[in-house]
């Protein structure tokens, strides 16, 4: 099974950047890496290409929140890897090999990994969520739990025509003021056509933890698991003290983000 971990990033510098490619690296992943950038200096391309990056140039028509779904459909019709492990860049650091957990527990064809957090019981999905999709959450997609669009794994097909769908739903939206990638990804994964094809992931199961719900907002949301432990070392680890191969959102917290810019710069 081959693995290639893809980001996407615009204007960010080396330093924003190096957290991710220092933790990847350091983390014994040895799959593909393919990072699709926009307006990026070309010291940030050097020091992709001298980690082992490939590079994907592409050019911004609309925001890249959108865009870069449309750009990594089109970009994954010939990418020669069997699994996409898709993450945003400057937020996120790989605690631990992706590959080790995905071997063991990859069953179907999407992971979706869970934010904790009924969408009815945030209030920016109340109206990230609400206002783009009415119909939808009325329905019942507010009393389902939150998945983020930061964080996805799938076969290259399933995800390559997620993204696509990602990008169409954003586009149509009642509410066009809102960037609504994670409204049209939670959507899209509970139609029937979807459904039957994703593993809804618990935080629990320690693949990915999403700190701006269970850590940052730990006493304002009614989370539906556990606030993980952050421990001497610097990193996360669930309730059975098992660590996190992902930590997403650490940069919500200035002393983690702190931590974790000494730790890889």
């Amino acid at each position: 099974m081959k693995y290639t971990i893809v980001g996407c990033i615009t204007k960010y510098n080396v330093q924003d950047i190096k957290p991710y490619v220092e933790s990847i690296k350091q983390s014994g992943f040895n799959g593909g890496k393919i990072m699709l950038v926009y307006d990026v200096s070309g010291e940030v391309l050097d020091y992709l290409m001298e980690n082992d990056w490939l590079i994907a140039q592409g050019e911004l028509h609309e925001h890249i929140i959108l865009q870069r779904f449309r750009d990594m459909y089109a970009l994954l019709q010939s990418s020669q890897t069997d699994v996409i492990i898709w993450t945003d860049v400057k937020d996120v650091i790989f605690q631990k090999d992706p590959t080790k957990w995905l071997d063991m527990w990859m069953r179907k064809d999407i992971l979706a990994f869970s934010e904790c957090v009924r969408l009815k019981d945030d209030p920016w999905a109340c109206v990230n969520s609400g206002t783009t999709f009415p119909m939808e959450w009325e329905y019942g997609i507010k009393d389902q739990i939150s998945y983020c669009a930061g964080t996805i794994v799938g076969k290259r097909e399933a995800i390559r025509d997620l993204f696509i769908d990602i990008y169409r739903w954003s586009k149509t939206t009642a509410n066009p003021e809102q960037l609504s990638d994670q409204a049209a990804f939670n959507v899209l994964l509970r139609l029937d056509h979807y459904k039957h094809s994703v593993e809804f992931i618990e935080q629990e199961r320690g693949f990915a933890t999403q700190l701006g719900t269970v850590w940052v907002n730990k006493d304002k949301f009614p989370l539906t698991e556990p606030t993980p432990k952050y421990l001497d070392n610097g990193k996360f680890y669930n309730q059975k003290g098992e660590e996190f191969t992902i930590v997403h959102q650490y940069d919500r917290d200035p002393y983690i983000k702190n931590k974790v810019y000494e730790r890889y710069n």
